[in-house]
């Protein structure tokens, strides 16, 4: 998935990029998109850190509207939240220190999800703000779009709708022959993969992407370690604490039936490894 980024967000081919926010936003002719300014570009990982790399795209539309789109290849908890912090800053970001609030325009952040997140079977969902009575819509200002790429399930080619379209193109799940026999019926979906074939024989730019695979390989990687390691780190405290536990639990028994012979307490202590406090405290 992250060879889009080699077009995506590209100047020189931002037909495909508009063509992709239309068919996702499902506009029609009196609202498409027919100009876009990126205001981001994709920037790749830091070789020495392994960092992983920055896909988002972040643009301005003809009509004001901001759009992030943002390529999420690792599941991330609290991810609502990451992307509802990121939409609200991008919609502060549009008002410089004495403007007006009705020069803030619609601002939509769209989630390409490689992994399953939300509780629901369809790939794509959006939310708005509603009026949790009437359901109409308060302002249509806020956006946000997950896609689920895995969830996407392929049927029948010539009926897929323009979004679709799109969405089979990304999806892990589509074979390079089903993305071929859905270019034959989409130019747009036919200039993407063309461009990939020629970009696969660029190797400056293949390496490139190689960088990015391995920087979110390792990633990954490293956070199986952590988890691994921290799941045994949790298995072995819990474990001597158990046997700490049942330990004290015996002596304090053989306590109980020494002080019950009349033994002496530092004799018990001596015997148990106990304290005299300890002692004296299971003898009240």
């Amino acid at each position: 998935m992250c060879i889009l980024s080699n077009w995506y967000g590209c100047k020189e081919r931002k037909n495909l990029t508009l063509n992709f926010l239309n068919s996702i936003l499902n506009k029609d002719e009196d609202s498409y998109f027919v100009d876009i300014n990126f205001l981001d570009k994709e920037r790749l990982p830091d070789i020495e850190d392994g960092k992983v790399p920055e896909l988002d795209i972040l643009a301005k539309l003809n009509d004001g509207t901001l759009i992030n789109v943002e390529i999420q290849v690792t599941k991330q908890e609290y991810f609502s939240k990451r992307s509802l912090y990121y939409w609200s800053r991008l919609y502060a970001y549009q008002l410089n220190k004495g403007q007006n609030y009705d020069e803030l325009k619609q601002t939509i952040t769209i989630n390409l999800l490689n992994f399953n997140y939300l509780p629901y079977e369809t790939c794509h969902n959006s939310y708005h703000v509603y009026n949790d009575k009437t359901q109409d819509i308060l302002i249509d200002d806020l956006e946000l779009h997950f896609i689920e790429l895995n969830k996407f399930k392929l049927s029948d080619i010539r009926k897929l709708r323009q979004a679709e379209n799109w969405i089979a193109y990304f999806s892990p799940k589509c074979t390079d022959e089903q993305r071929e026999a859905i270019a034959m019926n989409n130019p747009v979906i036919k200039e993407a993969l063309n461009y990939e074939m020629v970009f696969s024989q660029d190797e400056i730019k293949r390496r490139q992407y190689e960088i990015q695979e391995k920087a979110i390989r390792d990633y990954n990687s490293t956070i199986l370690y952590n988890r691994q390691e921290g799941l045994k780190e949790g298995l072995e405290k819990g474990l001597k604490e158990g046997l700490k536990k049942g330990a004290e639990d015996k002596a304090i028994e053989i306590a109980l039936k020494m002080l019950e012979n009349g033994s002496d307490v530092n004799f018990i202590a001596d015997v148990t490894g106990l304290s005299v406090e300890k002692i004296n405290e299971i003898k009240k």
